[in-house]
């Protein structure tokens, strides 16, 4: 198993821990579906499937929304 660079694996124990929602919103942005496709299928706003990710964003240090995607899969949380 490839060891994670230095600064995911503080990331890891700074307890970043994301809401139920911010996971949902998150798995299915990671599954390829628009913003307005997951709000439709988790019965939420677009607005809110927006917040969700900038806050999960913030959280997991990432500039981007694909970068974000990226350190919850390294990090075994999506």
């Amino acid at each position: 198993m490839p060891t994670l660079p230095r600064e995911l694996r503080e990331l890891k124990y700074e307890g970043q821990d994301l809401t139920p929602g911010q996971h949902r919103v998150l798995r299915q942005i990671a599954l390829g579906r628009t913003g307005p496709e997951v709000a439709d299928e988790l019965g939420i706003s677009p607005e809110t499937v927006k917040r969700q990710l900038a806050i999960t964003r913030s959280k997991l240090g990432a500039s981007t929304t694909a970068q974000a995607v990226g350190i919850a899969v390294a990090l075994d949380l999506i």
